[in-house]
């Protein structure tokens, strides 16, 4: 929890919101209690949950997240405990509740997946679908593409789905002289990117053909986040051998990052040369105010084996950076940066000038 909590902090636009009291935590109180009574009324008595101070309903996490941001920034250089927090989370996450190891990752996503129930807020866009605007999507949330292509007449399939994330598998081939892996960040994006050809269980059907074919699935990213989380996959699982473990694996990433060439608008024209192809207004990735380039502020890192370890979290302020564990804050080179592990790398968009 600490160490995702360090990442969220200092998400530049996460922080901007929070600070500028945007979420309005006097007004959620008050929405909640006209909540409370009505649903009282509605069951004829007045039973009472726990938290939410007697509202009848469970405390808000977006609330209490304003109020760790709140307490962080308040000047005070003693440690914060974010129990009030911790025990708003355990009432909207139930099956994650308790004092059992957790995963970095999982608990990331249920944050934003909470942060986004308690702040929900939709418009239609032109096709008549509902995109969100709760802050959690507005910072995290980008579009993914999906193209599977028939194999024998070119008919391409589209599916776009919104993310927070991008899982990525580390490389398999690059081999340092100690017989260590190594992978880069650079690496493992194209590896997401790849062409795919799909197995024989795997056929679509193509609508052109009007039977199934092989076909190729080509995954690329439509529309950048403001802040790219990398989900790097280092936890093992093999369903054939009954085993997991943890993959000990160097990853070198950059510190500035240029998503260009993972762009569906750029890997479609990869894939047909230079021939131009007419582009509706809505189909475009992302408005050209905003910059595919991206600059690290945040690195969750994992130590010790899949049953048992420890997370720290290294923000980057300027050119300096510090580990964070827990209570202990202390500055650390590049080069510690670099040899760790790092599980959740998180990089913000650079403004344009």
């Amino acid at each position: 929890m600490n160490s995702v909590l360090q990442a969220l902090l200092h998400a530049p636009p996460l922080r901007s919101y929070f600070l500028s009291a945007r979420h309005g935590a006097e007004s959620c109180r008050k929405k909640r209690r006209r909540s409370g009574r009505r649903r009282r009324e509605a069951e004829g008595r007045g039973g009472i949950l726990s938290g939410g101070g007697g509202t009848g309903e469970p405390s808000c996490l977006c609330c209490e997240v304003g109020g760790v941001f709140a307490e962080v920034f308040s000047g005070e250089a003693a440690p914060y405990s974010p129990a009030r927090f911790l025990y708003s989370w355990w009432q909207h996450s139930s099956n994650l509740a308790g004092y059992e190891q957790q995963d970095a990752h999982e608990f990331f996503i249920s944050v934003l997946d909470r942060i986004h129930e308690m702040d929900q807020s939709y418009f239609l866009n032109k096709a008549g679908s509902g995109e969100c605007h709760c802050v959690a999507h507005r910072v995290f949330s980008g579009v993914l593409q999906s193209d599977v292509t028939c194999t024998i007449c070119g008919f391409t399939s589209t599916t776009c789905d919104p993310c927070v994330d991008l899982s990525l598998n580390l490389e398999q081939s690059n081999k340092a002289n100690n017989n260590h892996r190594i992978s880069t960040l650079v690496g493992c994006l194209d590896l997401f990117t790849r062409p795919e050809k799909l197995g024989p269980d795997q056929k679509f059907f193509c609508q052109q053909c009007q039977v199934r074919r092989d076909s190729v699935k080509q995954m690329s990213i439509r529309r950048l986040p403001l802040v790219l989380c990398f989900h790097i996959k280092r936890f093992e699982h093999s369903l054939t051998r009954r085993t997991s473990r943890k993959i000990d694996e160097y990853l070198q990433f950059p510190f500035s990052l240029d998503m260009t060439p993972y762009l569906s608008s750029s890997i479609i024209r990869g894939r047909f040369g230079n021939r131009i192809f007419a582009v509706e207004e809505d189909e475009v990735d992302m408005p050209s105010e905003l910059s595919s380039e991206f600059e690290i502020f945040a690195m969750v890192a994992h130590s010790g084996r899949l049953e048992s370890g420890h997370y720290v979290t290294y923000i980057r302020f300027g050119e300096e950076w510090y580990k964070c564990d827990d209570a202990w804050v202390t500055r650390v080179t590049e080069g510690v940066v670099r040899a760790s592990q790092g599980y959740l790398i998180y990089y913000v968009q650079k403004e344009r000038n």
